[in-house]
């Protein structure tokens, strides 16, 4: 937990950072940004004064609406709307039949359509690397995959310039070549711990905030290694960080969207990886969340992360908890949930493991979560007043009109085992990850892309991501 007060001082911390100690950022257009609007620049560490932090907050919206393919899949980004939830992101490896092994073009078809098909994930995170096609090809056939395998937002992966302009190029063949005339693009960047950002990062910065689309940087220190072990240390960092490319949005287009982030934690002093699972990366994203809060902006924090290698109970004690930092669950829901999850829902082994089985439990556990949170209705008819008069003292209320009424109220399809023991041996005696698993596959035996493509759009795509 973080106190309301300690937030201006992890604020003036961060400012004392970057005035003092700077940073270095490794792009040259990006620092002569920086230089032209007063900012001390010295070879690539540049030291940044109050007053640009400031003018950059006053500029950046509280909130901004990502269009989507059709005007009902729109997501709004505000405090006020529920959040944007976003499958995993980034894994190289998936889970299979127990055994971590390098990703495929055909597991990243899968998570899409497990995405498409989920009542929650409303973004498609690049779940899997495919890592089978040639690396020259592979940012615009995964684009391919998303667009022709959903009409859902999906993100688009940053890892340099080509990547970029092949999902610039993706949108001018989707909506026109004035398609940046409304937010669109989905992307999420990473600062380079400490004080850093990379010449890619910087670029892709710039070229985002040129074009009016929403700007994400989300730091990952490494507390211990990469970051100050303790928490307000590493709170300082991330927020420095965050700031860092927040002014450099803004200056280079004021008003531009931007997304306060931070998936900072600590690490093993044993092993030195990074701990995911860990209570306080739960409080660490709470403070993420209240720290944008506090700012004025909306925030990308949390996910359903954990640190064990299947879906197991860890996976899933870790991951609900995990959840409920970042959903708000049980506190002042405004002030304490992110306004985009990414990673909320099929992530393992920190953040290197996609597994199909673990993105059903996620999504369950979000309805779960959601549903725990939905306010009770006190009215007359949820009163029951007559319903319990009719019954009297000792009555029994089963066959009552009422309860007849209000029966399904509570039903739902779940992967949670609610059945008698003697009920759940006859069926297989299957445990939570083997119950998901299958739910899973006949999820996948459902699936039909989406046919809403004007062909000759589907015909362009076609020809640049796949040609």
């Amino acid at each position: 937990m973080i106190a309301e007060d300690d937030l201006p001082r992890l604020h003036e911390a961060a400012l004392r950072l970057l005035a003092e100690t700077g940073a270095v950022v490794r792009d040259a257009d990006a620092l002569a940004v920086l230089a032209a609007h007063g900012a001390a620049v010295d070879g690539q560490r540049v030291r940044i004064p109050d007053r640009l932090i400031a003018e950059a907050l006053a500029a950046a919206p509280a909130g901004y609406t990502v269009a989507g393919r059709r005007r009902a899949l729109d997501l709004t980004v505000n405090q006020q709307a529920p959040p944007v939830l976003a499958s995993a992101s980034g894994p190289a490896f998936i889970l299979d039949q127990g055994r971590q092994r390098t990703g495929t073009l055909a597991d990243l078809r899968q998570a899409i359509a497990l995405t498409h098909l989920s009542p929650n994930i409303q973004l498609h995170g690049v779940c899997v690397e495919a890592l089978d096609v040639p690396a020259e090809r592979r940012t615009r056939v995964v684009l391919h995959a998303f667009v022709t395998g959903s009409d859902k937002a999906h993100e688009a992966w940053v890892g340099d310039g080509t990547d970029l302009e092949a999902a610039i190029t993706v949108q001018e063949i989707l909506y026109g070549a004035e398609w940046h005339a409304l937010p669109r693009l989905w992307t999420f960047l990473n600062s380079t711990s400490p004080l850093q950002l990379s010449a890619e990062v910087s670029r892709a910065i710039h070229r985002l905030a040129s074009l009016g689309q929403p700007v994400s940087l989300t730091p990952c220190a490494m507390g211990g290694t990469t970051g100050p072990i303790t928490l307000a240390g590493l709170l300082a960092l991330q927020h420095a960080e965050t700031l860092l490319g927040l002014v450099l949005t803004e200056l280079v287009r004021p008003g531009c969207p931007f997304l306060y982030g931070g998936t900072s934690s600590i690490s093993s002093m044993r092993s030195g990886a990074l701990l995911m699972g860990a209570p306080e990366y739960w409080s660490l994203t709470e403070a993420t969340i209240r720290l944008g809060h506090w700012c004025g902006l909306p925030v990308r924090a949390g996910g359903a992360l954990t640190d064990a290698h299947t879906p197991d109970a860890q996976a899933s004690a870790e991951s609900a908890l995990s959840l409920m930092s970042t959903l708000g669950c049980g506190r002042e829901a405004a002030a304490a949930q992110a306004q985009v999850v990414l990673h909320a829902a099929g992530i393992l082994s920190s953040f290197n493991c996609y597994s199909p089985a673990k993105f059903v439990i996620d999504d369950e556990l979000i309805t779960a979560l959601r549903t725990a949170a939905a306010p009770i209705v006190v009215d007359e008819e949820n009163l029951a007043l007559e319903a319990l008069a009719s019954a009297g003292p000792g009555g029994n209320l089963l066959s009552a009109p009422h309860t007849k009424h209000h029966a399904r109220d509570h039903e739902r399809s779940t992967l949670m085992q609610r059945e008698p023991y003697e009920t759940w041996r006859a069926l297989g005696g299957r445990d939570l990850a083997a119950a998901a698993a299958q739910r899973a596959a006949d999820l996948l035996a459902t699936y039909a892309p989406p046919d809403d493509l004007d062909p000759i759009v589907r015909r362009q795509l076609d020809e640049y991501c796949l040609g």
